[in-house]
């Protein structure tokens, strides 16, 4: 039986993560009801997530906790195929009328448009080897070397 784990190695936890992802998103997934940011880690691990919901966009606390709880559920199911991601996930204004089966439904499409985003990267650099869990992340931290900004800028992608 497969185990989805989801503890506290899989979430963003302190502002310094969640700052990384915010200033250097490698990609955005944009939804109806919410955009996720997400950028490569620098060592083959685990996805993480950080969930960013703000009063101003969900105003009742009950809202705010069911996305959240329906957010972190669908990104445990789905953690494998996103790994050497951290991700942010941010709701729109209307997201509380939002049934719990759409809501699934649309973030279960963002984890795979972000998986396709990654390869489509990948198969951007004309590399003919086959990519091993620890060439796509040794890669993708690459792409995102902060210090060649020109490089860094011209590899962003959105969808």
């Amino acid at each position: 039986m497969t185990s989805y784990p989801f503890g506290a190695d899989q979430r963003l936890l302190c502002a310094k993560d969640f700052s990384g992802v915010f200033d250097h998103t490698l990609f955005k997934v944009h939804q109806p009801s919410f955009l996720i940011l997400a950028t490569a880690k620098p060592v083959a691990a685990t996805a993480r997530i950080g969930l960013v919901v703000a009063k101003k966009k969900v105003r009742r606390a009950h809202e705010r906790n069911r996305v959240k709880r329906i957010s972190r559920e669908s990104f445990r199911l789905h953690q494998r195929d996103l790994a050497g991601l951290d991700i942010v996930v941010l709701p729109k204004i209307g997201i509380e009328k939002i049934s719990n089966a759409d809501l699934h439904q649309q973030l279960q499409l963002a984890w795979q448009k972000a998986t396709s985003l990654v390869y489509s990267i990948l198969s951007n650099c004309n590399q003919s080897f086959a990519w091993t869990t620890l060439s796509l992340h040794s890669y993708l931290f690459s792409v995102c070397d902060r210090s060649d900004s020109t490089s860094w800028c011209n590899k962003r992608c959105v969808l």
